[in-house]
């Protein structure tokens, strides 16, 4: 894999807690790519706080967000190349209408990252959604995600190899029976920074 390709940073992932933060963490430590991860570490991020989280340094424009992030940065257009930036969250924290302004992208409109925001969203919460997906088989308390989903989404500390990437493929093939998400998006994408792998084959 060309170091060239991975020079900079292909997407940034807000996540709103521990539990997301090893879920994404699972999935580009696997594929070996510059993904970065943004956590609030005072709690938990929600769709109703979105706005004044993300109305704030390095957010308020694209160049100040690529000088933070490594993202590659084109001067002419003032605009972020090859990148997106991925905000994961549950669904059960919030109003209908809020829950729709937010997966259907109208919650940022007007935002200077506007064109680079990718919602991904979880019915009605991460759990429910790996739970139908068969990767969790029980409810866990919120005092043992942290620890339980560091096991079943471990890091790769190794190089990147076939078992590491059909790892995410198996994940992936898992959640493509479930509705109440669009986290495919995700990996969809990082799938296309590989430029010898395919997600679908």
């Amino acid at each position: 894999m060309p170091f060239e390709a991975l020079r900079y940073t292909k997407g940034v992932v807000i996540v709103p807690g521990k539990s997301e933060y090893n879920l994404v963490r699972y999935i580009y430590t696997n594929l070996h790519l510059p993904i970065k991860i943004i956590r609030e570490n005072r709690g938990s991020i929600q769709i109703n706080g979105l706005k004044n989280f993300l109305d704030r340094s390095p957010f308020l424009t694209p160049k100040k967000f690529a000088e933070e992030y490594s993202v590659e940065y084109d001067k002419k257009t003032k605009k972020l190349k090859k990148f997106k930036l991925f905000i994961i969250m549950d669904t059960d924290d919030c109003c209908e209408t809020a829950m729709n302004a937010y997966i259907s992208g109208e919650l940022f409109n007007g935002h200077p990252l506007n064109e680079y925001i990718v919602p991904i969203y979880n019915r009605t919460n991460l759990e429910d959604v790996m739970m139908r997906a068969g990767i969790m088989v029980k409810r866990i308390a919120n005092s043992e995600k942290g620890t339980y989903y560091s096991k079943i989404f471990p890091i790769n500390t190794g190089p990147v190899n076939a078992d590491s990437i059909n790892q995410i493929r198996t994940f992936a093939e898992k959640l493509k029976k479930v509705e109440e998400t669009n986290m495919l998006e995700l990996i969809e994408y990082c799938f296309e920074q590989l430029p010898d792998e395919r997600l679908w084959k």
